[in-house]
């Protein structure tokens, strides 16, 4: 479905067993094809479940100047799609980037149900380390090309296969990659630098998931995180950075439906029982 620029993938299940629906945010370079297994998997168990195209991800409109995107219009994105469906009362669920904005929608909209964030990026900002045996070197010296150039930026195969890709079999990483889209370098310097975000506004029920084997974003910044939103925390030793997308993801999604159950479904019914 397409809301203006913005394409959205939708299952709406014959039997809806949940009153709140799943909004799915996926991160940088991504798109809603992050969320392949999840969508299906999610609408099986009777939910009705969205994933939003940011602005400039295909199959999204083209966005021009993606390279100059900010934080601030992905918000606006996420909470247009929230406005046109009506789904104010939505659980997030985001990956990477798309944690980091769906912290913030949860912030600024009182009404979200549920907060999950997956590997996601923290609002205090990332340290960029040069490390021996990871290509960081070059890709700064890249994103500081095309920020000079105003040019999006979309990390190297060799790059991704030493980084968000691996945990992916290698016969599979080929494929895994060109779903991978450019990326807003402006962006990628506001989440570097923290971006605030205020727990104490998040009123609902919050999730953070840390991968052992993740080196984009690390299980110490995930249980930071976790800290920091006094949030609930699922760590998983045989997952890095795509948990929704590895072998074995079926666990991390019936976990989820489990969570979901207790401080969604749970407390719902509870509170319908005694009105």
């Amino acid at each position: 479905m397409k809301i203006e620029n913005l394409a959205l993938d939708q299952i709406r299940p014959v039997k809806i067993r949940h009153a709140s629906p799943l909004l799915f945010i996926h991160g940088a370079w991504g798109t809603s094809q992050y969320w392949k297994n999840y969508l299906p998997y999610f609408a099986d168990q009777g939910w009705e479940v969205y994933a939003v195209n940011l602005r400039g991800h295909f199959p999204s409109d083209r966005e021009e100047a993606l390279a100059q995107v900010t934080l601030e219009d992905y918000l606006d994105d996420v909470e247009k799609v929230i406005r046109h469906l009506s789904i104010e009362h939505c659980a997030l669920i985001g990956h990477s980037l798309g944690g980091l904005i769906a912290q913030k929608t949860a912030e600024n909209i009182n009404s979200i149900t549920a907060l999950v964030t997956m590997a996601s990026a923290p609002p205090l900002g990332v340290a960029l380390e040069v490390q021996n045996d990871l290509p960081y070197s070059g890709t700064i010296i890249k994103n500081m090309w095309g920020m000079m150039n105003m040019k999006p930026v979309k990390p190297t195969f060799a790059m991704a296969e030493q980084t968000v890709l691996n945990n992916i079999a290698p016969e599979e990483r080929r494929a895994f990659f060109d779903m991978f889209v450019a990326e807003s370098l402006v962006v990628g310097y506001q989440v570097a630098q923290g971006y605030p975000v205020y727990p104490s506004r998040i009123k609902c029920p919050k999730l953070v998931i840390g991968c052992a084997m993740d080196v984009v974003a690390p299980v110490s910044m995930q249980r930071g995180l976790a800290d920091f939103l006094q949030a609930d925390y699922i760590e998983y030793q045989h997952f890095a950075h795509l948990p929704m997308l590895e072998t074995g993801w079926e666990k991390s999604a019936s976990d989820l439906v489990k969570w979901l159950d207790q401080k969604v479904d749970a407390p719902r019914a509870a509170k319908d029982s005694r009105a």
